[in-house]
């Protein structure tokens, strides 16, 4: 048993080996456990107390270190959500990537860039820009926000009229 964490050295194996990916199977096998019962094993891992302290501790961590908040994680689903195509323009042009403002560099998951030929001469560069997933990212939001819910509110009939009869 490790005094420093209270978990048995298989434990800390799991708990680190989790941390890596979140994947508790995996981490189970990797801590020593029989991988015909992983897939179990690793759920139940997950509820004892000490571990789940651990890995929490360690994930707030880790989240401290890099400085990931809710604000940061929200900041980019929301630059992803209201990407504007309009601004990778110049004009007619297509800007330079080192010439995007970071909001609209943000939403931007690749660019590839090919020539097209014609009868064997070069015909005309095209530039392919791919943004990342617009729609998710709003459902994201919208999911944040409890915009869902307030929908499925507003379709609940609210003119109910409860009348007694004796």
């Amino acid at each position: 048993m490790s005094k420093e964490h209270d978990l048995t050295k298989k434990q800390l194996i799991f708990c680190k080996e989790y941390l890596v990916d979140m994947n508790a199977t995996r981490a189970i096998i990797e801590a020593g456990y029989s991988k015909n019962s992983a897939e179990t094993q690793g759920s139940r891992m997950l509820r004892n107390v000490k571990v789940k302290a651990y890995i929490d501790k360690m994930t707030d961590d880790r989240a401290e270190r890099l400085d990931i908040t809710a604000d940061r994680v929200l900041e980019e689903i929301a630059h992803i959500a209201f990407f504007d195509i309009r601004n990778i323009f110049d004009g007619s042009s297509l800007k330079e990537v080192d010439k995007l403002d970071d909001k609209t560099a943000r939403a931007i998951s690749s660019v590839k860039s090919r020539i097209e030929k014609s009868d064997g001469e070069n015909f005309a560069e095209v530039i392919e820009v791919k943004s990342n997933d617009k729609l998710k990212a709003l459902d994201m939001l919208s999911k944040h926000l409890g915009l869902y819910e307030r929908d499925n509110e507003q379709g609940k009939d609210s003119n109910n009229i409860e009348i007694e009869i004796e």
